[in-house]
């Protein structure tokens, strides 16, 4: 006798429906294990297909600018550019000149400051240096004698105060002279026959031209007069120094030539500008 509820009819069954869904959740997972255990013999049965290359599209550009095709070989722009190269190179030779004046100012300034210093029997201090790079390639002897000088200072003053001081002595007769010798000597000058306009060869005015040129500085002139005095022994010592006052003085002549005679830097040739040439009108692009 079928079931039936209260009002007579049949009642439906509910296990059948959720007995199929059990059983294919079981088959699922049953399938499930076997293609993780067996994922390498499945993937050999199923080709991926190879991807097929698209060749890309052509992309569209609009031209916005085109410059003129006369551009760069307009005249007046030529003419311009020229005219500009021509000024940047006027300017930069005269800023080589410039520069070149500067360093000839320089030297002259260390010239004559070593000078004075010689001059004051003072020593060159700093001046050795500057006296080595300005005029070392140049006058190398010069300037060794100037700072050898330095270092024993012989100035004009202490040469005239020492023909002061030795001045009797110059026209004495030599200790070591004969008597027949001085003899000689005093009659040879008791007559003398000179030109008018030649200098007296008497000791007296030998001494006295030394003594007026030491007074005038030229302590060359005065060193030669000096040596030709009978008592030009007893001053070998001033006449050494002498000397050496004569060749430091020479040396800075030589270094103040050489600082005034300094050639001017070489400028440096210009870049030579190439032709302009007519290049193709360039053209602005702009993707779309």
């Amino acid at each position: 006798m079928d079931e039936r509820d209260f009002l007579g009819k049949p009642r439906r069954r509910v296990w059948t429906p959720l007995l199929a869904i059990l059983l294919a959740f079981a088959g699922g997972g049953v399938a499930m294990g076997y293609a993780v255990h067996n994922w390498s013999k499945l993937a050999l049965l199923v080709k991926p297909a190879l991807p097929v290359p698209v060749p890309p599209k052509p992309i569209r550009t609009t031209p916005l600018f085109v410059a003129p095709p006369n551009a760069v070989t307009d005249p007046a722009i030529i003419q311009r550019v020229d005219a500009l190269d021509a000024r940047v190179e006027a300017i930069d030779s005269q800023a080589r000149e410039a520069s070149g004046n500067a360093d000839r100012a320089e030297a002259l300034l260390v010239a004559f400051a070593a000078r004075r210093v010689i001059d004051r029997g003072q020593p060159l201090g700093y001046l050795e240096t500057m006296l080595r790079n300005h005029f070392g390639g140049v006058e190398p002897q010069a300037v060794a004698m100037t700072i050898a000088s330095s270092q024993r200072p012989v100035t004009l003053a202490s040469l005239q105060d020492g023909f002061v001081a030795l001045s009797p002595s110059l026209v004495a007769r030599p200790p070591q002279e004969s008597w027949w010798k001085g003899f000689s000597r005093e009659m040879s000058a008791l007559f003398v026959i000179r030109r008018a306009d030649t200098p007296s060869a008497l000791p007296d005015d030998r001494r006295d031209r030394a003594r007026l040129a030491l007074e005038q500085g030229q302590v060359e002139l005065a060193l030669t007069e000096v040596a030709r005095l009978p008592g030009a022994a007893a001053a070998k010592d001033w006449m050494a120094s002498a000397r050496r006052y004569v060749l430091v003085h020479n040396a800075l002549d030589r270094i103040e030539t050489a600082a005034l005679l300094a050639p001017p830097p070489v400028p440096a040739p210009a870049a030579r500008v190439a032709e302009p040439v007519a290049a193709p009108a360039p053209v602005v692009q702009q993707k779309p």
